[in-house]
């Protein structure tokens, strides 16, 4: 019994023609591969713009954030706090080194925004703004970095 180095021979199928649509998909993805990640910069430099405004209002320790915080149940205290940690978040989030951090960080900062939400018992709309932000963060992320979009497409 002798064994063929190229390896078992498989009958090859007949040929099937494409269908058009997938030929005018194949000639879009360049065109995609490239407005992907513009689109996700938009996506990132929104986001980031309304959370840093959010940061900046609780560095400066604006009346209205203090007021927010302490009707959630936060001392006055800690509004510079959580507003330096979500600065940071969005400067990590924003610099595309450190992106994929900064998407987790704020993520989780949302998260205790939702349970902050869900405790008080507040509108459905003010419970569910920091989840259209969190979507917003991995969107914006997914669209702008090829190897997040691989990843997820693909699983490895």
């Amino acid at each position: 019994m002798s064994l063929d180095a190229s390896g078992p021979t498989r009958t090859e199928a007949p040929s099937r023609t494409r269908a058009p649509a997938r030929t005018h998909l194949r000639a879009a993805e360049p065109v995609l591969r490239r407005a992907a990640p513009v689109l996700g910069w938009v996506v990132t430099l929104v986001v980031a713009a309304q959370l840093a405004q959010g940061a900046y209002g609780q560095l400066t320790e604006s009346d209205r954030s203090v007021g927010m915080f302490e009707a959630i149940g936060y001392p006055a205290s800690a509004v510079l706090l959580i507003g330096v940690l979500q600065g940071v978040a969005v400067l990590l989030y924003v610099v595309p080194w450190t992106a994929f951090l900064g998407a987790l960080l704020l993520t989780a900062y949302l998260g205790g925004a939702v349970a902050a939400h869900i405790r008080l018992e507040d509108a459905l709309a003010h419970t569910l703004t920091p989840v259209v932000f969190a979507v917003g963060i991995w969107a914006g992320l997914f669209l702008r970095s090829e190897r997040i979009r691989g990843a997820v497409l693909t699983g490895r």
